[in-house]
């Protein structure tokens, strides 16, 4: 063989060696970032309770007569394979036709708010429910709009009663509503009771089956007992599935290099970890980013004071929970308004929000509420810049956590 020929095929063993070697060193320090970061297996994650509740359970979820008088159901925003969310940017409540987009362009009443898909919600550990945190067991003090007389010691159990009585969502103002429309957990009550009997009326046959599998009469059904049903459905449908991380993390599976680099940079360069930690990539605490806010906002005009709204704390002003990333390539638009519509611009508004504002279309008031929000930036404090190739190699992570 030619002296050329071997000194050339020896430069080219080295450097697979080299890039193989490489690769390895890569695939080890991201296991054991991910593993030392607080990461669980889908397994691990699921909670087995109330089984049995599961099939009546998807009987009320998709029932539009969970709602009094709106005709909407759970599953008219939690689509499966829009991510368990709508995909568009603010939800599209009461008085819509169809779904997503059509029911939004049908006229139907906007909930002010992005909807966040239900995956994992049910899972062990995961104890702080929307984008505000209005129902939070994580603590000592547990927060809720029951106050004291919580429904249930399970925060998805009472997390299912809040939707069934929010105006725009699922109910119409109508007089019924005015009359008990009070900040009183016997205003709610009474509404409760009006959508058991709705349901009593309307869905027999799930009714009839609830009280068979916990041995009660039809007649003694309440809320309760519905909302129990509905939260063994939410918790066996959107459990944690299998992802590229998981079969990664098993040894099962090789990630790209691209991927391999780009979760380099979620737990190194970009601290996309300080937020993004734990078993569902969330620590379900919560911070100020700076998303333009797209709509009218939960407290009107364009504003929406987030965690505020449920602790009256000055200090909760404008912060939102740390949303969970699992599947999360399925369920832009992103943010607490649904204000990026893609995952780069999710992930500029931790660090480069100015690129994502018109300032020439903001009035004043605009102006004023978003330097507010920039002045608490929480992101700001944690993170570096990171190039348009880095932001590319994080979305290739982050797709690792897509569901198989």
């Amino acid at each position: 063989m030619n002296l050329n020929i071997k000194f050339f095929l020896a430069i080219m063993a080295m450097i697979l060696a080299f890039n193989a070697s490489s690769n390895n060193s890569l695939e080890n320090i991201l296991r054991n970032l991910v593993l030392e970061n607080g990461y669980q297996p889908p397994e691990k994650l699921f909670v087995d309770k109330d089984q049995e509740f599961v099939s009546v359970g998807k009987i009320f979820f998709k029932s539009k007569h969970l709602s009094l008088n709106g005709k909407i159901s759970c599953a008219t925003c939690h689509i499966a394979d829009r991510g368990s969310s709508d995909g568009i940017a603010n939800a599209a409540g009461v008085r819509g036709l169809g779904e997503g987009k059509d029911r939004l362009m049908s006229g139907a009443k906007i909930v002010p708010r992005n909807t966040l898909g239900l995956w994992g919600v049910g899972s062990k550990n995961f104890k702080t429910f929307f984008w505000d945190g209005r129902v939070d067991f994580a603590n000592k003090e547990i927060i809720s709009q029951f106050g004291s007389a919580i429904p249930s010691d399970d925060p998805l159990i009472t997390a299912v009663h809040l939707p069934v009585v929010e105006i725009r969502e699922t109910l119409e103002e109508d007089d019924f509503i005015l009359a008990h429309k009070k900040e009183s957990v016997v205003g709610a009550d009474a509404v409760y009771e009006a959508v058991v009997n709705n349901l009593k009326k309307f869905e027999t046959d799930g009714i009839s089956q609830l009280a068979e599998k916990i041995g009660k009469e039809e007649s003694e059904i309440n809320f309760l007992d519905i909302a129990t049903s509905i939260a063994a459905f939410i918790r066996h449908e959107f459990k944690i599935k299998n992802t590229r991380l998981n079969s990664f993390v098993s040894g099962k599976k090789k990630l790209t290099n691209n991927q391999l680099k780009g979760g380099i940079i979620f737990y190194g360069k970009g601290n996309c970890i300080s937020c993004h930690s734990g078993a569902h990539f969330s620590n379900q605490k919560f911070y100020t980013i700076p998303f333009p806010q797209l709509g009218f906002g939960k407290n009107g005009f364009g504003i929406d004071y987030g965690r505020y709204n449920a602790t009256f704390d000055p200090n909760d002003l404008y912060k939102f929970r740390t949303p969970s990333l699992y599947n999360n390539g399925k369920t832009a638009p992103y943010g607490h308004s649904g204000s990026a519509s893609d995952l780069s611009e999710a992930i500029k508004a931790h660090y480069d929000p100015l690129s994502l504002i018109k300032l020439e279309n903001y009035d004043a008031l605009q102006r004023f509420q978003y330097y507010k929000y920039l002045s608490a930036n929480d992101a700001a404090k944690k993170i570096n810049y990171i190039s348009e190739n880095e932001i590319e190699l994080l979305i290739e992570f982050l797709g690792t956590l897509d569901f198989d």
